[in-house]
Parts: C-alpha cells; structure tokens; sequence
C-alpha cells in the first residue's frame, strides 16, 4: 500500500474525508498498512528501537502521510499548505480520482500534454502511463499493429 498510497489518499482528500494532514494520520491508523506496520515494523523500515518509543508509531504515519501529500502536490493533484496542514483537491485530482488514474501519470500528462497536440502524440503520450503496462498484445493483433 505505501507505494500506492498518495493515490488513496488522493480519493480521500477529494471524497472531503481528509481535509488536514493530521487527518490523514489518524485515517492511515484504520488501514491494513497500520495493522502490518504493527505487527511487523521491521519489514517497513521502522527499528525496534523507533518502536518501542513510538508504540502507535504515530510519528511514521506523519512521515508517510507528508510524504504522500508532497507527492501528490508535486504531480498538481492536490494544493498542500505545509504551515496549516491543510490539503484541498484540484480538478486534476478529481480526475485521478474519477478515472482511477495513477499521480505519476497524471503528472506525466501534466508536463507533456499541450494543447495542439496530434491524435497520434496523444497516443503516444496516453500508451507511456503506467496503466497500461500489463496490456499485451495479441498473436492476431500484431500484424495489423506493426501497419500502424
């Protein structure tokens, strides 16, 4: 889930369910990341020693969740104001959100997509998001593909 976490908390912050940082920490303590962090801290980077200062390991999930906020505020899919703690959705993350797209792609469509684009670039630029990585190509389709 860390690895996917700003995308989660992208659809949280636009549902209005996260509206602070602190809340994101208190929301990231109902997940199943929270419970195997618990369990097992050590596979999640945290020593024992951070542990056992940090039983609820609340200052981690402040890390992941600041983290995942400054992500998600590099790829323009939230606006995060660091001195009140405040995260406020953007129409582009309410379409990652909507559409189920990834921030890194939507940042990828951020820095390339232009307005006077040809069909084909759209194309080009739409097939490098990472949704479409576990797309194959069918033995009938080849022929007819390798025409385009």
């Amino acid at each position: 889930m860390i690895k996917t976490l700003p995308d989660h908390l992208n659809a949280e912050i636009v549902l209005g369910t996260i509206q602070t940082v602190s809340e994101a920490v208190e929301w990231l303590s109902y997940t199943f990341l929270y419970v195997r962090m618990l369990k097992n801290p050590n596979l999640y980077g945290i020593s024992d020693k951070a542990a056992k200062e940090d039983p609820t390991l609340k200052h981690r999930r402040m890390d992941l969740a600041h983290t995942a906020a400054c992500m998600l505020e590099r790829s323009h899919l939230i606006r995060y104001d660091r001195r009140s703690g405040a995260l406020q959705s953007t129409p582009l993350g309410r379409i990652a959100s909507q559409y189920y797209i990834s921030h890194s792609s939507m940042a990828m469509y951020s820095r390339h997509l232009r307005p006077n684009m040809a069909d084909i670039d759209l194309l080009r630029l739409f097939s490098m998001s990472g949704e479409f990585t576990h797309i194959t190509v069918r033995e009938e389709e080849k022929l007819e593909l390798s025409k385009l």
